[in-house]
């Protein structure tokens, strides 16, 4: 079984790593070092230079693992847009942030190298004049195919990115300021773009997302109000009528609704509308309840379109 290096750092971090010299562009020629798969970095300090809290663990990431506490790392950026705060640290979104592809050490030095498959912020994307920038969020992290080299003396801690699946209505609401993923990319450039958009609309028939814009410039606009339909098994129960509105509203995301969306409204509705069928009535505490799962949103009114795709759903 192979051992995993440990390395003694040549730079001294007192401040648990803050204020770390910005990347350097050359490096060694690769094809002469050595791989690892992981490697513990040991931080100098002025105290003990083998503290646990200077050192680090990392590894190479494995595929589709995009929230691994030791393969995905930020990196201090080469970048004149990153002001350091007081205490030497950057803003969340200044780092540059990726996930470790390969690890190299150079023999007889203390110098490691890492290969790094970029996340893309949104204003990287912009740089790039991406178009998929547009439907970014400020705290999103796009994984790209891109990989580079970087020294390890420029990684600045280990990085927590929040899968993000637009599939699941259930998921739980990802807290403002925390970096997170849900898509892939390709990063090849070419003169003709295609734009990506932001679904922010979901249809229940079709189970699928739509961007609101396109919804309202496509679908038809319902002018009347809309009525829960209630199955026959529940047909002896008497629903309050602002229970059912609720369960009419559309499901969305983004803005108010945050990333993941007002989506947990069905599923909460659903599981009063199971208790009811054992109590022959609503449970005490309804309203708390579907109002949690509104979340900032509340029951504002929004205006109801048929699904651009089935024509026939209204979302």
């Amino acid at each position: 079984m192979s051992r995993r290096p440990s390395i003694n750092s040549h730079v001294s971090h007192p401040n648990r790593r803050a204020g770390l010299t910005p990347m350097r562009q050359n490096h060694p020629n690769l094809r002469k070092l050595r791989r690892c798969t992981s490697l513990e970095w040991i931080y100098n300090t002025n105290d003990n230079p083998t503290d646990a809290n200077g050192s680090m663990v990392i590894r190479v990431g494995e595929e589709y693992e995009f929230s691994s506490v030791l393969s995905c790392v930020s990196i201090y950026p080469l970048d004149e847009r990153a002001v350091q705060m007081r205490d030497g640290s950057l803003p969340v979104m200044s780092y540059w942030y990726g996930k470790v592809a390969e690890i190299y050490l150079k023999a007889g030095r203390q110098d490691v190298w890492l290969d790094i498959q970029w996340y893309y912020r949104k204003v990287d994307l912009e740089d790039e004049g991406v178009d998929l920038a547009a439907s970014v969020g400020e705290y999103e992290l796009v994984l790209s195919d891109h990989i580079s080299v970087v020294d390890m003396c420029c990684v600045e801690d280990h990085a927590t990115i929040l899968p993000y699946d637009e599939g699941d209505l259930t998921q739980p609401q990802i807290p403002i300021g925390r970096p997170y993923n849900r898509w892939t990319i390709d990063i090849t450039f070419s003169r003709n773009r295609r734009m990506v958009y932001m679904e922010e609309r979901y249809c229940r028939k079709c189970n699928q997302w739509f961007n609101e814009e396109c919804v309202a410039s496509l679908g038809r606009q319902l002018r009347r109000n809309v009525k829960a339909g209630v199955q026959s098994m529940y047909s002896d129960i008497s629903f309050d009528p602002q229970f059912l509105s609720l369960l009419t509203l559309p499901i969305r995301r983004g803005a108010s609704c945050g990333v993941v969306g007002n989506g947990m409204i069905l599923v909460k509705g659903g599981e009063l509308m199971d208790e009811a069928r054992i109590l022959g009535q609503l449970p005490e505490g309804w309203k708390e309840i579907m109002q949690q799962a509104m979340g900032p949103m509340g029951d504002e009114n929004i205006a109801r379109y048929y699904c651009i795709a089935c024509t026939t759903a209204v979302i």
